[in-house]
């Protein structure tokens, strides 16, 4: 499987999980698609817990990507400017879930491309000390980075950040999807037991699909060009701006509960 076909999965992977987050609710299902209240629960219950495989996928390419990049201002200042042009779309169309209203400065950092960069970041503060023999001193800031992640609250979090640098931190495949796997089972089984809310069993097995994917992957790129490059990056925030244009042209839909309720 080359990464181009990872690409790919993870990008249906993230679109069903924000679908579900924006115009495919409930009521959306329940009174345009006519769906009981029961079997528009499990749809919107697997199109989250499909939407589980995505950001291991991303987390772990940009990983390779600070591995092999041969320009790394040109890799971060993109990863940058993405982030930057994503958080009004993601504010606009994820806002609904108590995340920040839209808020352009100061810059709220809330987007999944901002947690992206800092475990960017982070793999080269690591370089920079590695190479000079004291690597040990690299994990102060990286700490800093990771509580700035969690401060503004970026998409998944400080946690979200050491997705990115424990694969990167190993050059053997298997210990880079060991680690991996290990940051998927502290997110869904200890996260859960610390902030106290419930786990969901579907989101762990559907993340832990993810290491599989990856365990397929051949290590070839597949075919790729500028384009293809730079679509990946643009379709997160065009793909947003979409489901918000959507949505607002759905408007609230209210549940006629003696017709749902069987």
């Amino acid at each position: 499987m080359s990464w181009q076909i990872v690409k790919i999965i993870a990008i249906i992977s993230m679109t069903l999980d924000h679908a579900a987050s924006t115009f495919i609710t409930q009521p959306f299902l329940i009174e345009r698609l006519d769906m009981s209240l029961t079997v528009s629960s499990y749809t919107l219950r697997v199109m989250h817990s499909l939407g589980r495989i995505a950001f291991p996928l991303y987390s772990f390419g940009i990983a390779q990507g600070c591995t092999y990049t041969k320009n790394r201002g040109k890799f971060l200042l993109r990863l940058l400017v993405f982030a930057i042009l994503a958080e009004a779309p993601f504010q606009l169309a994820l806002g609904g879930l108590g995340m920040v209203r839209l808020r352009l400065w100061p810059l709220p950092m809330s987007n999944v491309l901002f947690t992206l960069l800092l475990g960017v970041v982070c793999c080269f503060i690591w370089d920079f000390f590695s190479k000079k023999k004291v690597a040990w001193v690299a994990v102060f800031p990286i700490i800093a980075l990771v509580l700035l992640a969690e401060r503004h609250h970026t998409d998944y979090g400080g946690l979200g950040v050491l997705f990115v640098l424990l694969p990167y931190l190993f050059q053997q495949k298997k210990w880079k999807l060991t680690a991996l796997s290990g940051m998927v089972l502290v997110l869904y089984l200890a996260s859960p037991l610390i902030m106290r809310y419930t786990l969901h069993w579907s989101y762990l097995f559907c993340a832990l699909g993810s290491v599989g994917i990856l365990a397929l992957y051949n290590g070839q790129k597949g075919r790729q060009n500028k384009f293809s490059q730079y679509f990946f990056y643009a379709y997160y925030p065009l793909h947003l701006l979409l489901f918000y244009v959507i949505n607002q042209w759905i408007g609230p839909i209210e549940i006629d509960w003696d017709r749902a309720l069987p």
